[in-house]
């Protein structure tokens, strides 16, 4: 069911995908807080447990990636059902995107839990290293299931413009998130000292009461009947096998995309352990430092990925090209200002982090030399939301792998073995980002040139 909405002001455009962003930003800002914090208090005990903790997460972040992309269709159906008004059929994705984030997570975590060690040699994780990083694996993969649900539900949220919510529940969870690290990575509170398996303990018990919190603040909606998020019957549910096939059919692509791009970088994990503690120790520094900003980017990428998929379920397509461009200049400010702040304090956000000297040093020199590269991240994160609501999932998901799996882990595989050292790891995923960006800006203008004509 198409509605017709006349187009809002550049000015309004703007100040709506800023309100549907900075949620999501939050949101993504508690992600890696949870990561940063880890590898603080895991920095505590000692430089070999960041560097377990570090291998173990070459793996660890391919499975929530390419979770998270599997269930990109949740984001886009309720955001053009929404758009269309029709509340009863965002419900119907809220039930089928819980039931497949509830047996991705079984599935991802199965696996993980079964094949750590081959799954980490495989990526290259040094040899010293496997055995306590499974261990770790392991730790986190009981998280899974909890993690996958409570992705479905939040990105129903933010499919129906109520981002707010998920950043409650998310931050709540976060201190807790901290204290468990702390206690259980050096044996605080009388428990025992597991130092890295710890710290993933506490992450997949926060997982638990996060997916039950962001459950909680779904079926507590105001409109929660009228969306039919309440129903228990038989009629409810008889479809919800189907649906969830459908959104796992359309996350298929991206899930791929997003596995083999994360494998790219997760190789930059692995080959830092190949060149000592201390450079595996110091990515991860660089690696969370980045993430801070990269929030910025997943704010307005979803916010663009919302409003295209209103502009879908509307029936004006073509509006979702305007509305993108938008988010895109947003990105491009908002990062450029990022990236200005960690080039000239790289020093000072890196001492934040508890580390050796040589650590610290390490991680100050790569950190100015990646700062640039971050403005092309934002760019290709929010054309990538876009043109999945734009249907247009399976080339922008070709794009990604081209530009991480192939452009990031091959170019970062030549550079180390090559003997750069560990600034091969930073123009490795800086010429992943030109080339995502360079690439979906490409497919963009194609897609925008064809609607435009169309309208």
């Amino acid at each position: 069911m198409a509605s017709a909405h006349p187009p809002l002001t550049t000015r309004a455009e703007t100040l709506r995908l800023l309100a549907l962003a900075w949620p999501v930003m939050l949101t993504s800002l508690n992600w890696t807080l949870l990561q940063v914090t880890d590898v603080m208090v895991v920095g505590l005990v000692s430089t070999e447990e960041v560097a377990a903790l570090a291998a173990s997460r070459a793996l660890g972040f391919v499975g929530i990636v390419t979770g998270l992309a599997w269930l990109s269709g949740v984001l886009v159906m309720a955001a053009r059902a929404d758009g269309a008004g029709d509340l009863p059929r965002t419900g119907g994705v809220l039930r089928e995107g819980l039931l497949l984030g509830l047996i991705l997570g079984l599935a991802i975590g199965g696996i993980f839990l079964a094949f750590a060690e081959p799954l980490l040699a495989s990526l290259g994780v040094a040899a010293d290293r496997v055995d306590e990083s499974a261990r770790v694996v392991r730790a986190f993969a009981i998280a899974y299931p909890f993690q996958l649900v409570n992705v479905a539900a939040a990105f129903f949220l933010e499919g129906v413009s109520r981002p707010g919510r998920v950043t409650v529940v998310n931050l709540a969870v976060l201190p807790i998130n901290a204290l468990l690290a702390w206690a259980l990575s050096a044996g605080h509170f009388g428990l025992p000292a597991l130092g890295a398996v710890g710290a993933a303990l506490a992450t997949s018990i926060a997982s638990l009461i996060g997916a039950l919190g962001m459950v909680l603040s779904v079926v507590t909606l105001p409109q929660a009947r009228e969306r039919g998020i309440l129903r228990r019957d038989r009629a409810a549910w008889l479809a919800v096998p189907r649906g969830a096939w459908t959104l796992a059919v359309f996350g298929m692509v991206p899930a791929v995309a997003s596995g083999l791009e994360l494998a790219g970088f997760s190789a930059l994990i692995a080959l830092s352990t190949q060149l000592g503690d201390a450079a595996a120790h110091g990515f991860q520094i660089v690696f969370s430092a980045h993430n801070v900003t990269f929030g910025v980017a997943l704010g307005l990428g979803s916010a663009a990925g919302v409003r295209a998929g209103n502009a879908v379920g509307e029936g004006q397509p073509a509006a979702a090209v305007r509305r993108t461009l938008i988010a895109v200049g947003l990105s491009t400010a908002a990062l450029g200002i990022g990236a200005g702040l960690l080039a000239l304090g790289a020093a000072d956000i890196v001492a934040l982090f508890p580390a050796t000297a040589e650590v610290h040093r390490i991680a100050a020199s790569m950190l100015p030399r990646w700062a640039p590269f971050v403005v092309f991240d934002g760019i290709q994160v929010v054309l990538v939301y876009a043109l999945r609501s734009l249907g247009d999932q399976v080339v922008a998901g070709v794009n990604s792998i081209l530009a991480y799996f192939v452009v990031t882990g091959g170019i970062g595989w030549w550079l180390v073995h090559a003997g750069i050292g560990p600034t091969a790891l930073v123009w490795a995923s800086g010429a992943g980002m030109l080339a995502a960006a360079i690439l979906h800006g490409a497919r963009f203008a194609q897609i925008s040139s064809r609607l435009l004509r169309r309208s």
